[in-house]
């Protein structure tokens, strides 16, 4: 695997990257619909899945020659709220947070590492987790999250386009964690029956991090446990049950606290020009931002109150 410093000398969490032909696009499309086609996504999660991703070329780069998949390392995020008069921490799972800023600095490994350059990069709206596998940049666990070797699920991904020269072609077979053979840890901590016994692929319509990913105007099926929300956005049962994240699993960085005026806002969704500036600012200074705020965060203080 490639890696890119983008830090100090002795940071080990640079930049890791592969590289594929554009000539797999194709490729990733079919493989995307023959898993519609296997049943193995509903019609639902199909059709949201299809507003997420576009297998076209960018009409700013028609003559790119390259996919460029990266990962960089990334922690939990811990951000406490003020509710109630108690100050409550909450988890936003690694992926979430720092968009703008880790685009960036995959960028900027990227300009520095593909010399001489200058070439051109335009952001894919592509399935990154499969695009990884097939790179042979991550692995995939049995709960269909990706694996980084050394950070475990602690990563986020992103990709480009771009009309660099693919030097050397990564794309490959899709490999398993060896490790997930014969365990169960993330089946049994799943809260939604997502992960099923003898099944590869995960049940993606069942998945809480999907689900809570929604429009907040769609409530939650009535089958899913209140109890089942665990963090800000996303889930992490299965990352924290995994073995493979033993040495990651207690990496997480503080990002501040949120005043009970400022819960209060989000939670109402009836927010002014001003509120909204106001809210952006404070999040963007904790590395966050609107979107990462769905309705899951009225269910897990609803949650709270409930069993107080």
């Amino acid at each position: 695997m490639d890696e890119i410093r983008v830090g100090p000398k002795n940071d080990n969490r640079g930049c890791f990257f592969r590289m594929i032909s554009i000539e797999h696009l194709h490729e990733l499309r079919e493989e995307v619909e023959e898993h519609h086609r296997q049943g193995r996504f509903d019609e639902p999660f199909y059709q949201e899945l299809g507003t997420k991703i576009s297998f076209e070329l960018p009409p700013e780069l028609p003559d790119a020659q390259t996919i460029l998949v990266v990962s960089r390392p990334q922690p939990s995020l811990s951000v406490s709220v003020r509710w109630h008069g108690e100050d409550i921490p909450l988890t936003v799972p690694p992926g979430y947070a720092d968009v703008e800023d880790m685009d960036s600095q995959a960028l900027a490994a990227l300009n520095n590492l593909l010399r001489p350059g200058p070439y051109r990069y335009v952001k894919a709206r592509l399935p990154l987790r499969l695009l990884a596998a097939r790179s042979g940049l991550v692995r995939y666990g049995r709960n269909n999250i990706t694996y980084l070797p050394r950070f475990g699920s602690f990563h986020r991904l992103t990709a480009f386009f771009s009309d660099a020269p693919c030097h050397e072609d990564q794309w490959q077979e899709v490999e398993q964690l060896p490790g997930c053979d014969g365990c169960d840890a993330c089946q049994r901590a799943c809260p939604t029956g997502a992960i099923a016994e003898g099944q590869f692929m995960m049940r993606a319509e069942r998945c809480l991090t999907q689900l809570n990913e929604r429009d907040d105007s769609e409530p939650f099926p009535e089958w899913v446990d209140p109890s089942a929300h665990n963090a800000l956005v996303g889930c992490m049962r299965c990352q924290r049950a995994c073995p493979y994240n033993k040495n990651v699993v207690y990496w997480s960085s503080d990002r501040g606290s949120l005043s009970e005026e400022e819960t209060s806002l989000l939670l109402s969704g009836r927010r002014t020009r001003e509120d909204v500036r106001s809210l952006e600012v404070k999040l963007k200074s904790m590395g966050l931002s609107l979107s990462i705020f769905p309705r899951n965060l009225a269910a897990l203080l609803e949650n709270r109150d409930r069993t107080r």
